[in-house]
């Protein structure tokens, strides 16, 4: 396994400048270039004459094209339109926004394209996989003589063409041999997967479609069960007996606070208290995610938390990803925890550096009981006189080197983490497998979901005249705008621009405004997000600084612009921000001409959805697991070949197999053989931040 660390140089016909090029993409190793698998495939096996074409089929086939043309439409995209023609026939071929392709295609061009059969007009291809033929028929045209007529379709840089990515694959292919297998037999023949060399040799070179997919399922599931091994090891490892502080107070603080609150816990929520007071209990440490919808009550329960260790004699770090919901969380601390006599302070990054030191000498003396900050809790220098419990608030916006950061602060602390972005339970499992879940799923009682309307652009001043009204009888209201300045590009409003407006707006008259973004200083926006909480400023002009941690009971409406440019699970945040008091609330997606048909889905689920798991599930659908919530921050590297949103039963399957495995084999038999040298080669470093390297 040792020539999968090969650098790419040593390859024939790969000069310095072919190289950077391949480092483009990620590719420096003879491994990387085994896992740069195919996009696509090219059927060349079975070629569909142009005059034989039907609408609603998958073909490949070849001709020359007849016409080229480039197209600007209103939007400002530039699409590519050729008319290819053969002896039985023509078709149109369009590629959206791709201009560079006037570069690679022209009058004459010998094309293979491969792609959905539509009729618009005439019979087209929309976006087909296509391959530049030589001109003459005949000629040597890169076909490979063990590929069946299958082609593979690779992720290109450019100067990089798909003949020369092919043969690259190949010479690597050739140089590694045989490649090993590191799975228990056992496991592949019960799941029928082909061997680790044959899915390779398949997935880039296939004998036929159905090899191709063979090959692509071993190793998706292979992506899934390394992962998951490494959960299940991390688990393991965590979890191990007699290392944590066993956590067992009488309760008094707690119960004094929850008897003193003006409403009745959920079921939900007394379920989790019950859950983290016996993890507390235990002398292997807590590691539990705490899910919830937004306003579900998730930072009681954390509360909650944080006086069970504190009763029981040990501090609590609470960490938050922004000053503005540190703030709100400092504000909820004094209110509760106070007059229970608990010791709170919070740690910023810009403190005057006096009282820096005097709040790190007071923390590391155990005068501070619970410290609450941003990232300001893990720079060096902030110590623990006995830290037993680590929450982390808003866990997506961390990644786990700091969440490892924090909980090296203490002696195998437990640890809570929170979500208010609702995590679908595949997401879950492949991201924070190795915590066990909590989730609160119900809200206080009389709490009602904000009713959503899309607003179209015309009824701008009817929706300005409702929220007049609904000023004047005491009630706040958000504007809310995805940039701070204005982009003529994107044809954005931006928020400054939007408050000035709405200062000279006749309807508004009497009402007092403020502005709230990301690039004012965090005094500053602490300043003025206390001031619309007081009720000093009727509304509030914001980016998405709001979308966590504002909690302003009196706000009830909310007008978001430009909802196309934000994610499901933003809007879903954002606006919960709304209905946390007692009287109905209102949100206005404001929509205006020309948004694309997926951007209109998205609203249309806002509109008709309001159970946050449900439209992140929707969100997962339509944009990805790569871009939910920043993946990236896991720690991770990308799953190449897996979709554990599209095939759940999958990544289900390969998580018993990893976790029975580690149960049967345990943590010494898996360090000695081949799988762990696997999950050496596949994650390095990552290792260490779950705590198994």
């Amino acid at each position: 396994m040792t020539n999968l660390r090969t650098p790419l140089r040593f390859l024939q016909g790969t000069g310095p400048a072919r190289v950077a090029r391949l480092a483009n993409l990620g590719l420096e190793t003879l491994g990387d270039l085994l896992e740069h698998y195919p996009r696509a495939y090219l059927d060349r096996s079975h070629i569909t004459p142009l005059g034989e074409l039907q609408p609603g089929a998958h073909v490949t086939s070849v001709g020359c094209v007849r016409s080229f043309s480039l197209r600007r439409t209103r939007r400002g995209m530039r699409n590519v339109h050729v008319i290819l023609e053969d002896p039985t026939g023509v078709a149109e071929c369009v590629w959206f926004n791709q201009p560079y392709l006037q570069r690679v295609m022209g009058r004459g061009s010998r094309l293979l394209v491969s792609g959905q059969v539509e009729l618009y007009r005439r019979l087209q291809f929309k976006n087909p996989e296509y391959e530049l033929l030589p001109e003459t028929e005949g000629e040597d045209d890169d076909r490979d003589a063990d590929s069946g007529g299958i082609v593979s379709v690779y992720p290109l840089t450019a100067g990089v063409s798909q003949k020369v990515m092919r043969r690259l694959v190949g010479q690597a292919l050739g140089e590694l041999g045989a490649l090993p297998e590191f799975m228990p037999a056992e496991l592949v023949a019960r799941h029928g997967f082909i061997a680790w060399d044959a899915a390779h040799r398949e997935i880039h070179r296939p004998t036929s479609l159905a090899r191709a997919e063979e090959a692509r399922r071993r190793i998706a599931y292979q992506e899934l069960f390394d992962l998951q091994l490494l959960l299940a090891i991390s688990r393991r490892v965590h979890q191990r007996p007699r290392t944590a502080w066993r956590l067992v107070p009488e309760g008094r603080l707690a119960g004094r606070l929850l008897a003193g609150l003006p409403f009745a816990l959920t079921a939900a929520q007394t379920r989790a208290i019950d859950v983290v007071r016996q993890d507390l209990a235990r002398d292997r440490p807590m590691h539990r995610l705490l899910e919830g919808d937004v306003g579900s009550g998730k930072t009681l329960v954390a509360i909650v938390a944080a006086l069970l260790a504190v009763e029981a004699g040990a501090q609590v770090a609470f960490m938050a990803p922004t000053e503005i919901l540190a703030g709100q969380h400092a504000r909820t601390l004094a209110r509760w925890c106070a007059p229970l006599g608990v010791v709170t302070e919070t740690f910023l990054g810009g403190q005057p550096a006096r009282e820096m030191r005097a709040l790190r000498s007071a923390l590391a003396a155990g005068g501070i009981q619970i410290a609450l900050g941003t990232h300001a809790l893990i720079q060096e220098g902030v110590t623990f006189h006995s830290l037993g419990l680590v929450i982390v608030d808003e866990q997506h916006r961390f990644g786990v080197l700091q969440r490892a950061h924090l909980l090296g602060k203490g002696r195998t602390p437990h640890a809570l983490v929170m979500s208010a972005t609702p995590i679908p339970r595949t997401l879950a499992l492949t991201l924070f497998g190795d915590l066990d879940l909590t989730v609160i799923d119900e809200k206080p009682p009389g709490r009602v979901a904000p009713k959503t309307h899309l607003l179209p652009e015309g009824r701008y001043a009817a929706m300005l005249e409702y929220i007049a009204g609904e000023l004047d009888r005491g009630a706040q209201a958000y504007f809310v705008c995805p940039l701070v300045e204005a982009s003529e590009e994107l044809d954005l409003r931006a928020a400054t621009e939007l408050h000035e407006r709405l200062q000279h707006e006749e309807r508004l008259a009497g009402h007092r405004g403020g502005l709230l973004h990301g690039r004012m200083k965090s005094e500053e926006k602490d300043r003025v997000m206390r001031a619309f909480a007081a009720g000093e400023f009727r509304y509030l002009v914001s980016t998405t600084v709001i979308e966590v941690g504002v909690d302003v009971p009196n706000a009830s409406l909310m007008v978001i612009e430009h909802p196309e440019r934000f994610g499901l699970s933003q809007l879903h945040q954002l606006r919960g921000r709304v209905g946390r008091g007692r009287q109905p609330a209102h949100v206005f997606l404001v929509r205006r001409k020309g948004i694309g048909p997926d951007a209109a889905r998205r609203l249309a689920v806002m509109v008709g959805e309001s159970d946050g798991f449900k439209i992140a599930e929707e969100d997962l659908r339509q944009r990805g697991p790569g871009d939910f919530f920043g993946v990236r921050q896991s720690g991770l590297p990308p799953l190449k070949v897996a979709d554990p949103i599209g095939d759940p039963g999958l990544l289900e399957t390969a998580r018993r197999d990893a976790f029975d495995l580690v149960a049967a084999e345990g943590l010494a038999a898996l360090a000695a053989g081949p799988l762990w040298r696997r999950l050496e080669m596949r994650f390095g470093d990552r290792m260490k931040l779950y705590a198994v390297g």
